[in-house]
């Protein structure tokens, strides 16, 4: 396009529903929103032409990646991508699945239909369009179940099949269609069924994988998901989210002489204490967050820590020893403090410090018998420190470091009632499993699914606005419509109805009201539609100190203050 931005478009022959259904069916197909599943950007209808745009993948298919070269030169594809292509495959199968009442089907998934996303994990492209073409099924083609090859009928299991031949096809290399200049069709299912015994499985095996010993016992496990899905009987095979949970535990399967940390490395002055000490306390779950699940442990010295588990990672050793040696400098009061870490091949832990309530507890934690709304004064002070939190993570790694996961649920207050920014920057090590859609995420983080700083800065407006607001980042109505809080607050703002917005806890303070409109501004400001118009941390921080006099010489440190100045001496 003249933006310089790649599109693919896929003109569509034979339609075989009408005009209204065809739109009706593009609705269903445009609301699947997932990080593995290619996203209809757009489409076109008339009664001659029907045309559907879609991200372009540079990289090109999965079936190019396994056997594009035909001169003996072909890609050498390590194990951790044939895994990774698997999962996110696996992923957005599973995400259709659960669309449209649990009634959508793909219909047609084969290698050349699997891309890689940037975070090189599989994404599945041409959603559903087997129910809207007069589709013809060659009677020979390997990636179709049986019973869809005389029934010409596709179904959520019939996706399981053709999934489970991609899966016999990353690890075997060997292809089951015959495209020009490519190599010849192999019967895989025949292929595996031939081989009598599990110890016999290498024979099937790519033998560029072959190579790695240490990676047979996962090999052996994606054959044995692989052959399950492949199953003659519908009834045998696995739904796709059980195959997603199948193929997650495969990255647990690592030889314990390859795993560089066996106990906790601790950061700075940390107190020491060990894993073994933590699983003798009791242990609470506190629930499952964006990147893993979160508990908490109290310690003999009577100190309680929170434990991060991180799940269904793919980062080498020295990648994320490198992160935690940098977000490990980055002392300040407003940036929780990452206490230790732990690293094998099948656990990642983080350990910080306990906080009791989050700010989203705080706010919207209603339900509780003991809760109590947050006075205005509260409400500055947290918005003040998490400001300043962010800030400060935005200064390091030379104005580079982004955190990627802002949201009230991740501010707490520290002992001077601030807001406490934690989980910093760690989304630049995870992978995010969750729709785009989620309230709090820039619209350019929607389509691109990169964070930057200036994503951060529109996260942060959405917290703003709760502040003010009393109101979660996003809401259901009872038909079922999702609502965000900014578009919920800019209806009132076109109307001009302003004292709207506010929560009705703090119409009491009637002579704050200036002082919230001008955090309301505030919040705006940071939700602008283009990056680029959007303020810096450090000037939120100036602006919402100025609502409550905040001196910023006493309140920031003279490095805050110095580094604050850095981007405006650089030439």
């Amino acid at each position: 396009m003249d933006n310089g931005v790649k599109i693919g478009v896929k003109r569509l022959k034979s339609v075989s529903i009408s005009e209204q259904d065809f739109k009706r069916h593009m609705d269903i197909v445009g609301n699947v929103w997932h990080e593995n599943v290619a996203p209809l950007r757009a489409y076109y209808s008339s009664e001659d032409e029907q045309l559907m745009l879609y991200d372009y993948y540079s990289e090109g298919s999965v079936y190019a990646l396994l056997h594009g070269q035909t001169s003996g030169n072909r890609a050498r594809i390590d194990w951790e991508a044939r895994i990774k292509i698997a999962i996110g495959a696996a992923r957005g199968i599973a995400e259709i699945h659960r669309e449209n009442g649990g009634k959508l089907v793909h219909g047609n998934i084969k290698s050349s239909n699997i891309f890689l996303n940037q975070q090189q994990y599989g994404c599945v492209s041409d959603l559903g369009l087997t129910n809207i073409l007069e589709t013809t099924f060659m009677p020979h083609a390997q990636c179709y179940a049986p019973e869809v090859k005389s029934t010409h009928n596709a179904s959520q299991e019939s996706d399981v099949y053709s999934f489970g031949i991609v899966l016999l096809e990353l690890l075997t290399r060997k292809s089951t269609a015959h495209l020009p200049g490519g190599p010849e069709p192999v019967d895989l299912v025949k292929l595996v069924g031939s081989v009598k015994s599990i110890e016999r499985a290498g024979k099937v095996f790519d033998a560029y994988l072959l190579k790695y010993p240490v990676i047979r016992a996962a090999m052996v496990k994606m054959l044995q998901i692989g052959i399950k899905c492949v199953a003659k009987s519908i009834k045998k095979r696995p739904k796709l989210s059980v195959v997603v949970k199948m193929l997650e535990d495969i990255i647990r399967i690592k030889p314990e002489n390859h795993l560089p940390i066996k106990q906790l490395v601790f950061v700075g002055d940390a107190p020491a204490f060990d894993l073994e000490d933590m699983s003798r306390e009791s242990v609470e779950v506190l629930g499952a967050g964006t990147f893993g699940t979160c508990s908490k442990a109290r310690l003999e010295n009577g100190n309680t820590i929170v434990v991060k588990r991180l799940e269904c990672l793919f980062f080498r050793y020295m990648v994320f020893k490198q992160h935690i040696k940098v977000i490990s400098r980055m002392r300040h009061e407003n940036a929780a403090d990452i206490r230790a870490y732990y690293f094998s091949g099948d656990e990642k832990l983080l350990v910080y410090d306990y906080h009791q309530e989050s700010v989203s507890a705080l706010l919207h934690g209603k339900s509780d018998t003991d809760w109590k709304p947050l006075d205005w004064e509260s409400r500055l002070r947290i918005a003040v420190g998490a400001a300043r939190g962010i800030a400060h993570i935005h200064r390091q790694d030379q104005w580079k470091l982004v955190h990627g996961n802002i949201k009230s649920s991740n501010i707490f207050v520290n002992g001077r009632k601030q807001g406490i920014i934690s989980d910093a920057s760690l989304g630049k090590l995870m992978i995010v499993n969750s729709k785009p859609n989620s309230g709090y995420r820039a619209p350019e983080v929607t389509d691109t699914r990169k964070v930057s700083q200036a994503s951060d800065v529109y996260s942060f407006g959405v917290v703003l606005l709760e502040i003010v607001s009393g109101r979660k980042s996003q809401h259901t109505t009872r038909g079922g419509r999702v609502i965000s809080l900014v578009d919920w607050v800019q209806s009132f703002l076109h109307d001009e109805w302003v004292s709207e917005v506010f929560d009705l806890e703090l119409w009491k303070y009637q002579n704050e009201e200036e002082a919230m409109v001008q955090m309301l501004q505030i919040a705006m400001d940071c939700l602008a539609i283009v990056p680029e118009r959007r303020p810096r941390m450090p000037e939120i921080v100036k602006m919402l100190e100025e609502i409550i006099g905040f001196n910023p010489s006493k309140e920031s440190s003279l490095e805050d203050l110095l580094e604050d100045l850095l981007p405006k001496l650089t030439p």
